[in-house]
């Protein structure tokens, strides 16, 4: 082959990923969030008491779609969790292997809604994700009032288009292949919807409602079905009002596993008010622990500053009060957290 040739099949290499890459509409994004946290564990053994520089939930992303014709969308979507900071007490192995998967997918889209198959978080906790204003910093409601949110392995969603002025439906059915929800492996959990999640959202100008239930076949959670199933149930509101913000979530479990069987309950009112490039937020929240569970009340306060819409540092105070032994915390953090 001559030179001229040579080039001509070099460039023609080059090209075609990159019109494919066009043709397919494929995004890379990201979003770096690091904290710098002082903790007073207060004999708490699952959190580490002091100094800690700590990654929260830093990921990187691509996601694409194309045309199929007819309104019809083919789409994908591959997201990583990055540990930007020491997550396995090695400070000298820059973290090595630290990778986990987030919401990862194959699906057709159109004017009908959305269908997609892969890992992805379910109806369930979608529903109110809006809603969490300290979402993934220390003061997360996931963490602070235990709310039961799940990234499912396995799951077949679909998501409506909006409709009647502002409702979205949308459910999630998910084969375990085995898996349960506490770790373990049961051959009996062998069923094409072992556990789904359904979710009603409703945003229409300052409004937001939402409502979700979940269940997870005794299969799922101890082998042979030994347990009762477990069901979730959750409700949440939002009102933005110019400046202002508030928003509440209530949810009640029945049979919770990771409550010894019990039936808590958790709520949580958060609050925010904007000025300039600064946000104050504030939340306080309860969870009920039931019979054999213990209670514990948690509040938190926070100030954001916007260096722009994709670069945002802040300061919070959270303080976690439970009546478990050895489980009361209270710790300041401060992130900065960038988007691209």
């Amino acid at each position: 082959m001559n030179k001229k040739l040579l080039t001509v099949a070099v460039a023609a290499a080059m090209v075609a990923p990159m019109s494919a890459m066009s043709a397919s509409n494929v995004t890379l994004y990201g979003k770096a969030h690091i904290s710098q946290d002082y903790v007073d564990a207060d004999s708490n053994a699952d959190l580490f008491d002091g100094w800690d520089t700590v990654s929260r939930a830093s990921r990187l992303g691509v996601k694409g779609s194309e045309d199929l014709g007819n309104g019809l969308k083919g789409i994908f979507k591959m997201e990583f969790q990055i540990a930007m900071t020491d997550n396995n007490d090695d400070i000298n192995d820059n973290d090595g292997g630290s990778i986990k998967m987030r919401n990862s997918y194959v699906g057709l889209s159109g004017n009908w809604g959305t269908a997609l198959i892969g890992r992805h978080d379910t109806p369930f906790k979608i529903s109110t994700g809006r809603l969490d204003l300290f979402a993934d910093r220390m003061a997360d409601y996931n963490n602070t009032v235990k709310f039961f949110d799940v990234r499912a392995d396995n799951a077949v969603a679909y998501v409506s288009p909006t409709m009647l002025g502002g409702l979205t439906l949308a459910g999630a059915i998910v084969s375990p292949g085995g898996s349960t929800v506490t770790g373990g492996k049961d051959g009996d959990a062998d069923g094409p919807a072992d556990a789904y999640s359904v979710a009603a959202m409703y945003s229409n100008g300052p409004f937001f409602l939402a409502a979700a239930h979940e269940f997870y076949s005794d299969d799922m959670i101890t082998p042979g079905g030994a347990s009762d199933d477990f069901k979730l149930y959750r409700v949440g509101a939002g009102f933005n009002w110019e400046a202002f913000t508030i928003n509440g979530i209530f949810e009640a479990h029945d049979s919770d596993p990771t409550a010894g069987g019990e039936d808590p309950t958790m709520w949580q009112v958060q609050g925010q008010w904007k000025f300039g490039n600064n946000a104050l937020k504030a939340m306080y929240g309860d969870y009920d622990g039931d019979d054999g569970a213990e209670d514990q009340s948690t509040y938190a306060v926070g100030l954001d500053h916007n260096f722009s819409k994709r670069t945002t540092a802040y300061l919070l105070w959270t303080d976690v009060d439970s009546d478990a032994a050895d489980a009361d915390y209270k710790g300041a953090s401060l992130g900065v957290i960038h988007k691209f």
